[in-house]
């Protein structure tokens, strides 16, 4: 038996051993729901297990998040695994916290049981491996509470909503060679990509007049957020299929009183795509629509982006190990789901260095929602930990052969051209077209 089978092996008894302090961690997350940048009871709670495995503690990273190193004393790649700290506002989940509404109702309780009981299994064996392994718990994966993040970034505590882009902003992925994560699902697969999105808010602002008497006085700003929506339905059969383009969002604020035109209006709008460039061209459409509905009627408007996340892009190798361990572990394959509309900052993360983003199975209901809840715990959080434990023997056992190839792989983009995108993400423009 090779050493890479006998210490996977190893990782799967371990695990085993583990089982029910492993659940009871993740029922312990999952009761005590924290939203994005916020999560210091979790963050805490992640430090003191990586603490009882006698590893140093690293706290604070991006204000809650949580990194753990551990050396083989072997040259090799270092291999991060990863979980999610944050949970979403769904205040009508079963175990929503009854004062903030929030909920893991995305399933990052699993994640960082998974984390945790892998990091148990592997610290015991790292000087039988090469290389070394970092366990990373990262805030704010959500990009909820945007009002929250930009009191953060104004007092410059952050720059970006979503925790891994701030991760590298701050260098904390700097030395990472691949990233391992599972994520809450109903079956075992890996996307083959996500979207990536931009987050944007409009105000358009007008003149306000009574509605009744005199409303040619005024210069109606909710009508200017109608018609920008009517010209951004219109382009929809502009976009080509193959960008998966998808664009939605909300009218925050239409005016104060019906016989009163409304002088002010505000759009959150997120504009999806399968590439960057594909993000980037979406927004010039929308931003056009924006100016146009402005100019058309006189007023005036402010497009801010409020920031986002990279499309994610797969990496087949590491997909490779993972499904080749899924069928060790019980002899379950490893499907590829193709593209999926939605987006994680995993994407970022994918711009620069390979990274799995698998999903087990063991929950029910619909992701986001009060129903979305753990039917199974031993696929849910059992089994991950297991493979992303087998996952990195595979990577740094054998003289991390595995891990050297997978690292040496080409990134998609290098940082400069990662934060130029960032920058167009985060911009601000305001645009007058006042008739007075």
């Amino acid at each position: 038996m090779s050493d890479s089978s006998r210490l996977k092996q190893q990782m799967i008894a371990a695990v085993e051993s583990r089982r029910q302090e492993i659940i009871d961690l993740a029922e312990k997350i999952l009761h005590n729901p924290e939203l994005g940048y916020r999560e210091e009871k979790t963050a805490a709670l992640v430090c003191a297990e990586l603490e009882k495995l006698g590893l140093t503690v690293r706290t604070g990273l991006a204000i809650t998040g949580v990194r753990a190193d551990i050396d083989s004393g072997k040259p090799g790649p270092r291999i991060a695994i990863m979980g999610e700290l944050d949970a979403l506002p769904v205040p009508s989940h079963t175990f929503a916290d009854p004062e903030t509404g929030a909920a893991h109702a995305c399933g990052h309780h699993a994640q960082l049981a998974m984390m945790l009981g892998a990091a148990a299994a592997l610290v015991p064996v790292v000087k039988e491996l090469s290389g070394s392994l970092a366990f990373i718990a990262v805030p704010a994966e959500e990009f909820q509470s945007l009002e929250y993040c930009r009191e953060l970034i104004a007092s410059g505590k952050i720059s970006y909503c979503g925790g891994k882009p701030e991760f590298i902003k701050q260098g904390v992925f700097d030395d990472i060679d691949a990233v391992l994560l599972i994520h809450a699902g109903h079956d075992t697969f890996t996307p083959e990509s996500f979207n990536g999105f931009c987050m944007k808010q409009i105000i358009f602002e007008g003149k306000a007049a009574h509605g009744g008497l005199r409303p040619w006085d005024g210069i109606n700003a909710a009508t200017m957020a109608r018609q920008a929506l009517n010209m951004i339905d219109s382009q929809r059969d502009t976009f080509d299929d193959k960008d998966s383009v998808r664009i939605h969002g909300i009218i925050s604020d239409g005016g104060n009183a019906v016989n009163v035109v409304p002088a002010r209006a505000e759009l959150e709008l997120q504009v999806r795509a399968k590439t960057p460039e594909a993000v980037k061209n979406a927004c010039a459409v929308v931003d056009r629509c924006i100016r146009g509905a402005a100019m058309a009627f006189g007023g005036k408007v402010t497009i801010t982006n409020l920031g986002g996340y990279m499309p994610y892009r797969s990496c087949p190798e590491l997909n490779a190990v993972h499904a080749e361990n899924l069928k060790l572990l019980n002899g379950g394959i490893l499907t590829n789901f193709g593209h999926r509309g939605s987006s994680t900052d995993m994407g970022d993360v994918s711009m620069l260095m390979p990274a799995l983003h698998a999903y087990c199975a063991g929950f029910s209901g619909s992701p986001h929602a009060r129903d979305f809840v753990v039917s199974d715990p031993e696929k849910a959080y059992i089994d991950g930990a297991k493979l992303l434990a087998m996952d990195a023997v595979s990577l740094l056992a054998d003289g991390a052969r595995k891990g050297k190839e997978i690292a040496a792989l080409p990134a998609v983009m290098d940082k400069e051209t990662y934060f130029k995108y960032k920058e167009i993400f985060t911009s601000s423009e305001e645009y007058n077209y006042d008739k007075a």
